[in-house]
């Protein structure tokens, strides 16, 4: 199995007054025993680092950034044609509130197969 993580899921990671924290934490922990290979991307790892900071603190950004970069998560780098194909997504869909950085999730995700 191919997981995306995204920023969510770290921000309630770290965060442990999260109200999905529990929730996460056990999920992840039952993707890994699933032998589960992890995928993310630059810019949810962007997005993470500036919620992580602005919800748990400082210390907590810093942390985690240290941390991850012993982990076998493997982050895409956007190209331009995914950028300009999550454009199209985000001007595609005016009723919806999903962010910039989700749309590059969702074509990354189909580009890659990803769960």
């Amino acid at each position: 199995m191919k997981v995306f993580i995204d920023t969510g899921v770290f921000c309630s990671i770290v965060n442990k007054k999260d109200q999905w924290h529990q929730e996460s934490a056990n999920t992840l922990q039952s993707l890994v025993k699933d032998k589960a290979i992890f995928y993310t991307s630059n810019f949810i790892l962007s997005e993470t680092y500036t919620l992580i900071r602005l919800r748990a603190g400082y210390a907590s950004a810093i942390k985690f950034m240290a941390e991850f970069e012993f982990s076998n998560i493997k982050v895409f780098h956007l190209s331009q044609d995914i950028e300009d194909r999550a454009k199209m997504i985000f001007k595609q869909y005016k009723d919806k509130t999903f962010s910039f950085v989700d749309c590059t999730s969702f074509v990354l995700i189909d580009a890659h197969g990803l769960d």
